[in-house]
C-alpha cells in the first residue's frame, strides 16, 4: 500500500527561500502581455542585462520579447527566475560537492552535467540520481539538487538532450531514447557509483519520461522520483516497470494530481512502494525540505520491508 505524507511549505520559510513556493518555478505557464494576447510557453532564456526573454511556443517555435511586452504580474515572474537562477549560481560555489559540465560525443551529441558531493571522495558506492528536466535545462535543474545531493550523499546527474515532446510518444522521443541508451553507460562511467542504487526522477513531462525508460531501458532501477508528472495514461499503464519504490510531489493545486491514485495503482500492482508527499502549490518544484524528505524516503527508507508489502496482484 502507498503512504501519503502531507507537508506545508510556511508563508515565512517561503520568504527565506526566495519564492521556491511560487508558481515561478516552474518554467511552462500562461503568459499575457501588454498587447492583450495570452500564450502557453516554455521560458528558454532570459537575460537580465538586455531585459529580454526567449519563449519556445508548442514547444517548438522560439520567440524573443523584451520585458516591456509582458504584464507587469508576468515581468515580476521573470525578474524573480533571474534572481533564483543567480542565487543556484552562488550556491554552487559554496558546495562542497564539485559540479562537472561533460558531452557526449558519440551518434547523439548531448551535454551533461553531474554533482558529487564531498563525500564522494571517500567511496565509489554513492547513489545516483538522473533527472530529466521537461525543457532540456540539464544545468539548472542539477543545481537544485545540489543542496539535498550533498545532505544526503547522492549523486545528481541531468542532460540538456531531453525535453517534453508532446503528450502522444513520437519520433522525437524515439530518438531521445537512442540518446539516453547512448549517454546511460558514459554517464555510469564518468561517476562511479553504486549500480544497486541506480534512480530516475523529473518534473512534470520529465517525470513521465522517467517513468518510461524505467521499463524500457535494462537497468536495477531502484525508484522514480516525480515531481508533479505522470505515467502518461492508460496507453502506457501496461509498460513493465520494474519493482521500486516511487516518490510522487506534487502542490495541492498542482492538476497533475488527479492522477496520482490511478499511477499509484499500476505501480503497486507491479510491486512498487509507493508515496506521496504533497505541499502548498501548484505545478512546480517543491520547497528544499520537501525535497529532502521525499529523497530520503526513497533512497534511505526500508526497501525490502517497503517493497515485500507491495506483492504484485
Amino acid at each position: 500500500m502507498k503512504t501519503i505524507t502531507i507537508r506545508r511549505c510556511s508563508a515565512i520559510a517561503a520568504l527565506l527561500l526566495v519564492g521556491v513556493c511560487a508558481q515561478g518555478n516552474t518554467d511552462s505557464r500562461w503568459w499575457t502581455l501588454t498587447s492583450g494576447e495570452s500564450l502557453y510557453a516554455e521560458l528558454v532564456e532570459y537575460n537580465a542585462i538586455t531585459d529580454t526573454a526567449i519563449l519556445r511556443i508548442n514547444e517548438e517555435h522560439e520567440k524573443r520579447y523584451s520585458l516591456d511586452d509582458f504584464s507587469a504580474i508576468d515581468a515580476a515572474w521573470l525578474l524573480e527566475w533571474a534572481a533564483v537562477t543567480a542565487e543556484l549560481d552562488a550556491l554552487r560555489l559554496e558546495m562542497k560537492g564539485v559540479f562537472s559540465h561533460y558531452q557526449l560525443k558519440g551518434e547523439h551529441r548531448a551535454d551533461f552535467y553531474v554533482y558529487t558531493p564531498s563525500s564522494y571522495s571517500e567511496t565509489n558506492r554513492l547513489p545516483m540520481l538522473i533527472l530529466f528536466h521537461p525543457g532540456g535545462k540539464g544545468a539548472r535543474y542539477v543545481k537544485r539538487f545540489m543542496a539535498a545531493a550533498e545532505e544526503l550523499d547522492i549523486i545528481v546527474a541531468s542532460s540538456d538532450a531531453f525535453r517534453n515532446t508532446g503528450a502522444v510518444w513520437n519520433e522525437k522521443d524515439d530518438v531521445m531514447l537512442e540518446c539516453f541508451r547512448e549517454l546511460l553507460p558514459v554517464l555510469e562511467a564518468t561517476a562511479a557509483h553504486d549500480p544497486a542504487q541506480l534512480y530516475l526522477g523529473g518534473s512534470s513531462g520529465g517525470a513521465q519520461r522517467a517513468y518510461h525508460f524505467s521499463a524500457m531501458v535494462d537497468r536495477p532501477w531502484a525508484g522514480i522520483f516525480s515531481n508533479g508528472g505522470w505515467i502518461g495514461g492508460p496507453d502506457f499503464y501496461d509498460l513493465p516497470f520494474p519493482k521500486m519504490r516511487v516518490v510522487m510531489v506534487n502542490g495541492h493545486r498542482d492538476p497533475a494530481s488527479r492522477w496520482l491514485e490511478r499511477d499509484a495503482a499500476v505501480l503497486e500492482r507491479r510491486g512498487c512502494a509507493v508515496n506521496i508527499f504533497a505541499f502548498e502549490g501548484g505545478h512546480q518544484v517543491p520547497p528544499p525540505e520537501i525535497q529532502l524528505q521525499a529523497l530520503e524516503w526513497m533512497i534511505n527508507g526500508d526497501a525490502k520491508k517497503d517493497l515485500d508489502s507491495s506483492d504484485p496482484e
